[in-house]
């Protein structure tokens, strides 16, 4: 066996690798970013809180400021991940800090599971919160450009879900991501 410019070495590590994908019987693990910051507990009273937040929008009338934590965003995308149809995404945790939305999670295919960061920006558009992801690291694994579209459009279907229930007449009027909180001034007509 002659080494050719190293293409023996590295097609015997690609035949390493997929025998032990088919050793495993399943997704390949391969690792992927991690929190630095402590883990966010779901919970159905943050749910709950969140949804009260919202409500009270139907009672009001001029400018409203809602901020929502981190606590509270976590749980809800917990709860609408979890809902059908299932997502390739599980286990949020939601970050709120410096002008970014960080979301981590798990990312599950036939193929492999992957930890999973994925920053976004959120902004209005038609007096509505839209998110667009600014990057997306899922380890050593390049993010497939036809998963990456899926991941945003249901990020946004679970995000914007939570305005679903606004009344009439309530737009976003700014936005502020910082500190762990996201804070949204409405205006209620």
């Amino acid at each position: 066996m002659k080494n050719v410019d190293g293409r023996l070495i590295l097609s015997g590590a690609f035949a390493v690798l997929a025998a032990a994908m088919l050793a495993c019987g399943g997704p390949l693990a391969l690792g992927g970013p991690t929190p630095t910051y402590e883990p966010i507990p779901v919970s159905t009273e943050a749910i709950g809180s969140l949804k009260d937040k919202f409500d009270s929008l139907g009672a009001a009338s001029g400018e409203v400021t809602v901020s929502i934590t981190e606590s509270e965003l976590t749980s809800f995308i917990d709860e609408q991940l979890a809902a059908p149809p299932d997502t390739a995404f599980s286990d949020p945790q939601v970050y709120l800090r410096d002008g970014k939305i960080r979301l981590y999670g798990t990312v599950t295919t036939e193929n492999f599971t992957a930890n999973a960061l994925i920053i976004m920006n959120a902004s209005i558009v038609d007096n509505r919160m839209q998110v667009a992801i600014e990057s997306a690291d899922f380890g050593p694994a390049p993010v497939p450009q036809d998963l990456l579209n899926s991941l945003t459009t249901t990020i946004n279907d679970k995000l914007l879900s939570l305005f679903s229930g606004l009344p009439t007449g309530v737009g976003i009027k700014s936005i502020a991501v910082a500190d762990g909180s996201l804070t949204l001034t409405a205006v209620v007509k």
